[in-house]
């Protein structure tokens, strides 16, 4: 079957195929009752005249530039658009952000108060660490002093002490001598032990002289042995076996004599 040929030709305005018997172009809406002859070349390959031509290349061109234009200005909302909803999807994720930098800042301006509040406190410790410092170092100077100033002491009590027991006069020897206190010790020269009780804590010496080596220490209410006493001093015996030693008789009292 053949089908039937529809009869066909260009809008003078718009250039697009419409029908033949067309009152109005569906595309550009123009009315074609009123429109001159044709504009555009027939399908049978004839030509209108050049000034038709030059009126298509016109229009042509304007509508170029209108479809420029209108793309221009979707791809212009189309970007407006995309930038809203973007900044929209955005909006929350901003606003965490800042409230998460409000809080970095809240953070790091806590972290300065403690710190300068540390260096405060650092500072006063520091002062009472000097301060300290300087009463012990006071403290020592005063102890060192107290220790020479002793020292000195017992140097002249021993002075004293050798020159008292250098001048000291024998005892006079009586048919009924009289009774000895129980602080002083008989001065005796036999070996014959007595038994004496110390007074206060007292020093064993290995020599009767205060500078004599220190043997032991002999704590106070102890009974000792005592087998001889001459110059102020008592020489003892150890029970236990050791060389016998010296105390000062002033550092214990007479108790008995041993049978």
């Amino acid at each position: 079957m053949t089908q039937a040929k529809i009869k066909t030709r260009l809008c003078p305005h718009c250039a697009n195929s419409i029908g033949a018997d067309a009152l109005t172009c569906p595309y550009c809406n123009a009315d074609l009752l009123t429109a001159g002859g044709p504009e555009w070349p027939e399908r049978d390959g004839e030509f209108a005249p050049a000034t038709v031509g030059s009126r298509k290349e016109k229009l042509t061109v304007k509508s170029k530039a209108i479809l420029v234009l209108g793309l221009l200005v979707f791809a212009l909302g189309v970007y407006l658009v995309s930038g809203n909803l973007e900044r929209n999807d955005m909006g929350p994720l901003m606003a965490e952000q800042q409230k998460a930098l409000q809080e970095k800042d809240q953070k790091i301006q806590s972290l300065e108060s403690q710190l300068a509040q540390l260096r405060q406190e650092t500072q006063g410790t520091s002062q009472q660490f000097e301060s300290f410092k300087a009463r012990l170092d006071e403290s020592q100077k005063n102890l060192a002093a107290t220790q020479r100033k002793l020292t000195t002491a017992n140097r002249e009590i021993e002075r004293l002490s050798a020159g008292r027991s250098a001048s000291a006069p024998p005892p006079a020897r009586t048919s009924n001598p009289p009774a000895q206190p129980r602080t002083a010790a008989p001065s005796s020269s036999n070996t014959e032990p007595r038994t004496y009780e110390t007074v206060r804590s007292t020093p064993v010496y290995a020599e009767p002289a205060n500078s004599a080596r220190v043997v032991t220490q002999i704590p106070k209410g102890t009974q000792i042995a005592v087998v001889d006493s001459s110059g102020g001093w008592l020489q003892i015996r150890s029970k236990h076996g050791k060389p016998s030693g010296f105390i000062r008789a002033d550092d214990a009292m007479f108790v008995s004599r041993s049978n």
